[in-house]
């Protein structure tokens, strides 16, 4: 009874530490409709879902990924061989040693909506869910920043790209860098050439 007792009040706890801290934002009470943040400027996808390689490394240019580190040291990329998505790993190491890098990484996912649902509803329902997420223009139909996780999703014609930009919220001397993520996660998107 006394470890039933204790696995609840660590649960509570927990739940509570994650609903003050998190990212996690209620929709209860907001407004729903607002279509502004599509970009009225797409004209269509650049490349077709079922163009994408499974090695999506070819829209990640280190020459690119690297002037927003210029502290770092070198980029690596996935090898391909671990490829079960159409997705890319890069990481740009900080010094020589074997684990200290950043991790980043861009996934491509078919859309996949249930019939008669709209895109633009489940996009805004995203975009409300986190408490650190913003609209960003000019890339794909709309596009999403969450800072919180460091990550841009960009809605295309059928699919949707996320880049996931190299950082970490726990190393401490990367968090006194003070590095402009959501700058870079532009900047590598644009550099990619998809949008």
């Amino acid at each position: 009874m006394k470890n039933l007792q204790r696995i609840a009040i660590t649960t509570i706890i927990s739940f509570l530490l994650i609903a003050c801290f998190g990212d996690k934002n209620t929709v209860i009470g907001q407004e729903f409709g607002d279509t502004s943040f599509i970009n009225k400027d797409f004209t269509g996808n650049k490349v077709a879902f079922s163009a994408l390689p499974k090695n999506m490394c070819t829209y990640i240019s280190e020459t690119n990924v690297m002037k927003h580190y210029p502290d770092a040291k070198k980029m690596l990329v996935d090898d391909g061989l671990t490829f079960q998505s159409k997705s890319c790993r890069f990481l740009v190491y900080m010094d020589d040693q074997e684990y200290n890098y950043l991790s980043g990484s861009i996934f491509a996912a078919e859309d996949v909506l249930a019939e008669g649902e709209k895109w633009e509803e489940t996009w805004e329902l995203k975009k409300m869910t986190s408490k650190s997420s913003e609209y960003i223009t000019g890339l794909g139909k709309t596009a999403i920043w969450i800072g919180k996780k460091r990550e841009l999703l960009i809605k295309m014609e059928g699919y949707t790209i996320t880049i996931m930009v190299p950082g970490s919220t726990f190393k401490n001397e990367e968090v006194a860098k003070n590095r402009d993520y959501k700058k870079i996660g532009i900047a590598i998107a644009k550099s990619t050439g998809l949008f």
